[in-house]
């Protein structure tokens, strides 16, 4: 018994041997062989390219509505009149370090934290130190390629978190 019918059995061996022979046989004897697969050219399209598919902050193309990319200020500026636009009733702090966290309390509580992050970080402790205290936590990546970050985006899922 070879080592090959031990892995797969000696009739799966058997027909690939066999299947093997004829084709050296075939090509060597004269004998026709069968011909490749024609595969007809692909039908070309003259119609335009549809756009990407996008999401409701996402996508290929950037939106026209106000985003961190095309708002005249940095994504900190741009986070900041959103949040504090949005959110008048909120007392709305922030702090800069590796990442930045804003705040919201309202009444003296703590009701939100949110961080900016890039996409690459492993920063968790925050995360961990809101669940351990049950507050609610978001973050948003800055620099994600095609998320845009778009004000409505920002706006629900902030208020979201915030409990409606």
């Amino acid at each position: 018994m070879s080592f090959l019918s031990k892995i797969i059995g000696a009739k799966a061996e058997k027909a690939a041997s066999e299947f093997v022979k004829g084709l050296m046989n075939g090509s060597q004897s004269g004998q026709e062989q069968s011909q490749p697969q024609q595969y007809a050219a692909p039908v070309q399209n003259t119609a335009p390219a549809a756009p990407s598919p996008s999401g409701f902050s996402w996508g290929a193309e950037m939106p026209d509505e106000e985003n961190q990319f095309n708002f005249p200020g940095s994504y900190i500026e741009y986070f900041t009149k959103v949040f504090n636009e949005e959110f008048p009733d909120y007392d709305i702090s922030r702090t800069e370090g590796t990442q930045v966290t804003f705040t919201f309390t309202k009444n003296g509580s703590t009701r939100l934290i949110v961080e900016l992050l890039k996409q690459s970080s492993g920063a968790y402790k925050t995360r961990r130190d809101c669940a351990k205290n049950g507050i609610p936590y978001l973050r948003y990546y800055i620099d994600h390629d095609g998320w845009w970050n778009t004000r409505a985006y920002v706006s629900q899922r902030t208020r979201n978190a915030l409990g409606g």
